[in-house]
């Protein structure tokens, strides 16, 4: 609960357009504190994409995935870590603006619970070291390079609306995939090489290699402006 009241703390004092802002919290919702946010009406970033994917074009796809990547570069500014950055903790506004939303809470888990494993939602866009750690290591905990790992899957949702190992409908077979270090990609979607190479070094299984949020930034600044030259 003390974890709890330092993460509430944080949160409350974070603005920035593309992260949900705490309202509040209210006691008496179950054991824990109910954090009280502003109603997204677009829903979940998925559902969203899903309602406007016949209108979307590559140009509106990198200028969502620039919001999302400036909120989660602000965050990383303030060193606070996602720590659950998947395509139901990114939500959207009215205006089809995104808001990340319930960050900092993987870290409390880990850190009261060392037997606490990520929700089966979660196992297609975790990191490889936190969902697999050496057994002579502590348990780990969620970090920026993480956070660029789990940007890769929401990057590969935004442009190509396919979360990652979209083709496997359980967790346990995405967990199986994950062990035998397979892709969160297949052959089945064409997927262009520049976009493809980017998405890997965030997928890589070394997190040195994976880029900062400021390289994500400087990528996609590049890639809306090759898409508008090409308009």
């Amino acid at each position: 609960m003390q974890n709890l009241d330092r993460e509430i703390r944080i949160w409350a004092k974070l603005k920035h357009q593309y992260v949900l802002p705490l309202r509040g919290t209210v006691e008496q919702f179950g054991p824990f504190r109910a954090l009280v946010s502003p109603w997204m009406p677009n829903g979940t970033l998925d559902s969203y994409l899903n309602n406007v994917h016949e209108t979307f074009s590559m140009m509106d796809r990198l200028r969502l995935l620039k919001k999302i990547t400036e909120g989660l570069q602000y965050l990383h500014d303030h060193d606070v870590i996602h720590g659950d950055l998947t395509n139901n903790n990114v939500l959207v506004a009215a205006d089809g603006s995104p808001r990340l939303a319930d960050f900092g809470i993987s870290n409390i888990m880990v850190q009261s619970n060392p037997a606490f494993s990520y929700h089966t939602g979660a196992v297609r866009w975790v990191a490889p070291e936190l969902l697999d750690p050496p057994e002579d290591q502590p348990i780990q905990c969620a970090t920026k390079s993480t956070d660029i790992y789990a940007l890769g899957g929401i990057m590969l949702q935004v442009l190509y609306g396919k979360q990652p190992y979209w083709w496997l409908k359980s967790a346990i077979h995405v967990i199986s995939a994950r062990f035998k270090q397979a892709e969160p990609i297949n052959s089945s979607i064409e997927i262009q090489p520049n976009h493809l190479d980017f998405m890997r070094r965030c997928w890589s299984t070394a997190s040195e290699v994976r880029p900062s949020v400021e390289e994500v930034m400087n990528y996609l600044q590049e890639a809306l402006s090759n898409e508008t030259s090409s308009v």
